[in-house]
């Protein structure tokens, strides 16, 4: 078994963060109601019934014939979509409501072709009551009320990485859960953490650190007073800080759902590294990224992800409703 990577911090007391109400941050967003239906007809479709037509209707699935001076159009058995335009969108059009078997001459695109299609499959849909969405066998999904929750959500999981407030959302659950659950730092790790934050600092150019932040204010133009945001350094190392609880919080969270954090995993962390900066060498990269940072980095990114799908569940919940 892989060698896990501890925290000593511990998390001993973890709010429920499903009792963070996110409902004011839950806005925004309406139904596109012409991608819903077709959302739905492309569902529909999968579960529909193929039969053979006599005259072709658009979203038949057509085998033709034609012959052209124009070499794109003198094919034989070919298989066309009608309506999606992926062989012509204009000879497409002129084979509505030819009968199969029948030979035309059509312009298409300024060049004479004569045509023969020689089949057309038409899917019928299947009528859309509980019993037949049932029957699809989809998982979640056993009635009308939750096919239309189904194609609706792709429309909130577009909205959940466009809009602004579902990022919000999952700051707020972030900050009350680093406010209100109870964390026993440890000492050590406590103390590597302000280093590391300390030397974080020191890395910024002058013109954003807080000593800088009076001039930035009197100029509205420099991006170094937005940087720092009137923090002073404590304030700046508490969110530092803030990280190692969380990921104390992200480490009790991932024991519970059967999984850890192991060197193994650190080791293929460091070999991307050196693979995306070669002109680094090993020992650099290992210097910077230690298994300890490693460690605290990503059990807060688990943390992360959690509270992050907790969030779009919320608005799922909310926004697929009727």
């Amino acid at each position: 078994m892989a060698e896990r990577l501890e925290l000593k911090t511990k998390a001993l007391e973890i709010r429920d963060y499903h009792s963070i109400d996110i409902s004011k941050f839950i806005y925004g967003f309406t139904v596109d109601e012409a991608r819903y239906q077709k959302d739905l007809e492309r569902v529909l479709k999968r579960f529909g019934r193929k039969e053979v037509a006599q005259t072709v209707r658009e979203g038949d699935t057509v085998t033709l014939s034609c012959a052209s001076e124009n070499p794109r159009f003198n094919k034989e058995n070919v298989t066309v979509p009608v309506g999606k335009g992926l062989f012509s969108k204009a000879l497409e059009a002129d084979l509505i409501g030819l009968p199969v078997g029948e030979t035309r001459s059509f312009d298409v695109e300024g060049t004479a072709v004569t045509l023969t299609v020689s089949k057309a499959i038409r899917t019928v849909l299947p009528e859309l009551t509980d019993e037949n969405v049932a029957s699809f066998g989809m998982e979640g999904v056993s009635t009308v009320v939750e096919l239309r929750r189904y194609c609706v959500g792709k429309q909130v999981d577009a909205f959940l990485l466009e809009a602004e407030n579902p990022d919000q959302a999952s700051a707020y659950v972030w900050q009350e859960l680093a406010k209100t659950c109870r964390i026993l730092r440890d000492p050590a790790e406590e103390a590597g953490v302000r280093a590391r934050a300390e030397k974080r600092l020191q890395e910024l150019p002058a013109a954003v650190t807080p000593e800088a932040s009076d001039d930035a204010e009197e100029d509205p133009e420099a991006e170094a007073g937005e940087a720092i945001g009137g923090f002073d350094r404590e304030q700046m190392l508490q969110i530092f800080l803030s990280e190692l609880d969380l990921a104390a919080v992200g480490a009790a969270l991932m024991e519970r759902d059967g999984r850890a954090l192991t060197v193994e995993d650190y080791e293929a962390y460091i070999a991307k590294l050196c693979e995306a900066y070669p002109d680094r060498s090993e020992a650099q990269i290992r210097a910077e990224h230690d298994p300890k940072a490693y460690a605290i980095e990503h059990y807060a990114d688990y943390l992360a992800q959690v509270l992050d799908g907790y969030v779009a569940a919320c608005f799922k919940e909310v926004l697929t409703k009727e």
